[in-house]
């Protein structure tokens, strides 16, 4: 039953009911790989193994399986919770409940998932969610909830490193890190007028680099500017608390919506311009961290030396656990429409199994890099269910 489930789910049928009339219209090519003599269960059925089924024995069977395929040493691995509206209470302000996931970035593969109880958050799932893992040698990447002192701790005593955002929840590591990137920032420019540095900023100038990029991104210009110094004395919590913190940075993000005359001209601002004035569609934004979507400054943190590059690559990629995993979960299997309650995690594990497959499958034909496109090879090729699905799946080295 799971396995019909999973193969309807890979040929784009998103729901348990569509999933199963997949399946009893292919029931004769089924049958060549299992028996099935009552045929295809029911959705009520499907429902409440589901829910029946053990969810941590569930989680252990989906570790195992991902785990013969890839490891989760030496690599970078992203972590970040996601909501199941559907599933929430129709009360007044339920809150939807909420899985922690886990991708290794490299490969954009889901590793293990934590639902988390209604009672807890994320920072006291994210060290249960650790503990399940082998991290030796791989950077942690966690949003700035996470940067707890605690975690970093555990991050450490498990042989992995650390790479993390230091927002308002972290007030003084934060205003001592845009603090010290503001001053450099200023020493260089300074620097660049033949001007003389600050004596008490020398030791950080020399450890400090910062590196920019441009490019077009949908209907908007993205400028990326990433700082990053290799000395984290500034910090009141790396005397403290933080010993193993050895570089901090900071990256700033503006966005300038695509602009044209009625002749089809870019009329667009400049990046000062729109740092100034705003645009015609959207006011200054202010320099505050996160204030406006205009412009974004996130603080960071981590155990590792980082070269300014290094460091941007690793939040970008970052962010591949919400655009690659949590967008298509909900854009593309249609997550958050799922009105399931009790067998919300076991279904949301099946989503990743499809999901893992999918991926594994773009990555190795090359035929497509578009989920819903690679759905529809799995439909129409009855190969590739076969390869996939019954055949087994070599491991990743």
């Amino acid at each position: 039953m799971l396995v019909c489930v999973t193969i309807g789910f890979l040929c784009g049928r998103t729901t348990i009911r569509r999933s199963l009339n997949w399946c009893r219209n292919n029931l004769e090519w089924l049958r060549q790989y299992m028996e099935l003599k009552n045929g295809i269960a029911s959705p009520p059925t499907i429902s409440r193994m589901l829910g029946g089924i053990d969810e941590e024995l569930a989680l252990y069977a989906f570790m195992e399986w991902i785990g013969e395929i890839v490891d989760s040493k030496n690599t970078h691995l992203a972590i970040d919770g996601k909501a199941l509206r559907g599933a929430a209470e129709k009360t007044k302000n339920a809150a939807a409940p909420m899985i922690l996931n886990v991708v290794e970035t490299v490969r954009g593969l889901v590793l293990t998932q934590l639902p988390i109880d209604s009672k807890t958050n994320e920072i006291t799932a994210a060290p249960e969610l650790l503990r399940l893992l082998d991290i030796c040698g791989s950077t942690v990447t966690l949003d700035a909830i996470g940067t707890q002192t605690t975690i970093i701790e555990q991050i450490h005593e498990q042989g992995g490193h650390f790479v993390l955002a230091v927002k308002g929840n972290q007030s003084e590591a934060c205003k001592e890190i845009h603090e010290l990137m503001d001053k450099l920032e200023m020493e260089v420019s300074k620097k660049k007028k033949c001007g003389r540095p600050e004596a008490a900023l020398q030791e950080y100038l020399e450890k400090y680099e910062e590196t920019s990029q441009a490019e077009k991104n949908r209907e908007r210009y993205e400028y990326r500017t990433c700082q990053v110094c290799r000395d984290a004395s500034w910090l009141t919590k790396s005397r403290e608390k933080w010993e193993t913190v050895r570089s901090i940075g900071r990256i700033r993000q503006v966005r300038i919506p695509v602009r044209k005359d009625r002749q089809g001209n870019d009329v667009r601002p400049s990046m000062e311009e729109f740092l100034k004035k705003g645009s015609g569609t959207e006011p200054a934004p202010s320099v505050k961290e996160e204030a406006g979507k205009g412009i974004q400054y996130t603080a960071l943190i981590s155990d590792l030396i980082l070269s300014a590059e290094e460091l941007g690559r690793i939040k970008r990629m970052h962010w591949s656990i919400e655009n690659q995993l949590h967008h298509v979960l909900d854009d593309t299997f249609r997550e958050d429409r799922s009105p399931a309650r009790k067998s919300r995690n076991n279904l949301s594990l099946i989503r990743k199994y499809a999901y893992n497959i999918l991926r594994l499958a773009i990555r190795e034909t090359g035929a497509t890099d578009i989920m819903t496109e690679m759905m529809d090879c799995f439909c129409d090729n009855a190969a590739l269910r076969e390869q996939y699905v019954f055949k087994g799946i070599a491991g990743l080295y």
